[in-house]
């Protein structure tokens, strides 16, 4: 069975679930209706309703919690450590970094800002730079490039002092919810002002990672450049 427009009627669905997401009909942390309840919604079987859900859940947009239901996901410190954090040591177990606050800063986009979050050139823009440390040795810079209008009342103050992730703040604060991330690694020569965080020589080989998010609609929310020292650490991904 399809849907109007020739795609699986599953997908349909999705949508129309994914819409109920972003407009905040249904909100991080809570629990959505009983399959029987959205099937007859949607006007779809049980099977259909269930392929629809099994996929959001296995993307992490929906959480099953045995004995209880299933939860719309809400970003948290074992959801950015366990999907989002890819940095580890190479000898030792994925732990949570310490993050600390270089600056924040206005700015406006520049050619690759504006082709990453589909801004004009000039658009007034958020510049945020943060440090990592795991065990407290400095191990990735993170340059994050904000459109202002979309995080208009965003602080350096609400930012540095946000009680949980940076994607937690952008969900309870903001309503954005990131699902997905694209990312691009290269290797490239330490800056200056990166080599200082770093406390590695000026041009020392990098791992510059830069990760698009988007949010419930697919629009970009964020660019993140992180820069690397892979002295100690690499680069960890578990594809399921």
């Amino acid at each position: 069975m399809t849907s109007l427009d020739g795609g699986p009627l599953y997908k349909g669905v999705q949508r129309a679930l994914m819409e109920q997401l972003a407009s905040g009909e249904l909100k991080p942390g809570q629990l959505i209706p009983s399959e029987r309840q959205l099937a007859l919604e949607f006007n779809v079987s049980i099977g259909t309703l269930r392929k629809a859900i099994d996929e959001l859940v296995e993307n992490r947009i929906l959480i099953r919690q045995q004995g209880k239901g299933t939860f719309v996901s809400s970003h948290d410190r074992e959801r950015l450590l366990f999907y989002f954090f890819h940095i580890v040591p190479q000898k030792g177990a994925k732990s949570y970094p310490l993050v600390e606050s270089v600056f924040f800063h206005k700015s406006v986009a520049d050619d690759e800002v504006s082709a990453r979050l589909k801004i004009a050139i000039g658009t007034p823009t958020f510049h945020i730079r943060n440090m990592l440390s795991l065990v407290g040795v400095p191990v990735a810079v993170d340059d994050i490039t904000l459109d202002q209008a979309r995080f208009e009342k965003l602080s350096a103050a609400q930012f540095k002092a946000r009680p949980n992730t940076i994607y937690n703040l952008y969900q309870d604060a903001f309503g954005i919810t990131v699902v997905r991330t694209d990312e691009r690694l290269r290797a490239e020569g330490a800056s200056e002002d990166h080599a200082k965080l770093l406390k590695v020589k000026l041009g020392s080989p990098v791992l510059t990672i830069r990760r698009t998010a988007f949010d419930m609609r697919k629009e970009p929310v964020e660019l993140r450049i992180s820069t690397v020292n892979t002295t100690a650490h690499e680069y960890f991904a578990e594809l399921l």
